[in-house]
């Protein structure tokens, strides 16, 4: 982790969900315990990885910012899943992990300024580099408070 002035980085390794796993995740059910409640493997998957972010978060020492541009440098093993696919599931859980951690507030539009996806192949170093740029308080877009 890195923290120089308004830039962090978040370095996660490993492979994180892509949106095609999360699909397939929604069409398994299974009941927890017994006689427990019915649940998807989608909503297992997404507690796994958002809890395990936080926990990288908070290791790394990553600091509440109140608004951020981020952006995300993905390394793959190979080249078979494609890139929107690796950046839509991995990103929803970055940013979610982001708020359990406190990093961010929410990730709606007041605390999310946008971002950006690079993309390399590195058999033996998969994961995701996250560089979380915070932005001024004059860039926040704000108007008497409220979004325009």
């Amino acid at each position: 982790m890195s923290n120089q002035g308004g830039e962090q980085t978040l370095e996660l390794r490993g492979l994180l969900p892509g949106m095609n796993e999360f699909m397939d995740a929604r069409r398994v059910s299974y009941r927890e315990g017994k006689r427990g409640r019915f649940r998807d493997a989608y909503t297992s998957i997404k507690a796994k990885w958002t809890r395990d972010v936080a926990i990288e978060c908070r290791a790394a020492g990553i600091r509440r910012v109140p608004r951020a541009f981020f952006e995300f440098h993905w390394r793959e093993r190979n080249r078979r899943r494609n890139p929107d696919n690796v950046a839509a599931g991995g990103r929803k859980l970055i940013l979610d992990g982001l708020v359990v951690a406190g990093v961010l507030d929410n990730d709606g539009w007041r605390e999310i300024a946008g971002w950006r996806d690079l993309f390399t192949v590195d058999a033996k170093n998969p994961g995701v580099t996250v560089i979380i740029r915070e932005m001024a308080e004059d860039e926040r877009g704000l108007v008497n408070g409220r979004i325009p």
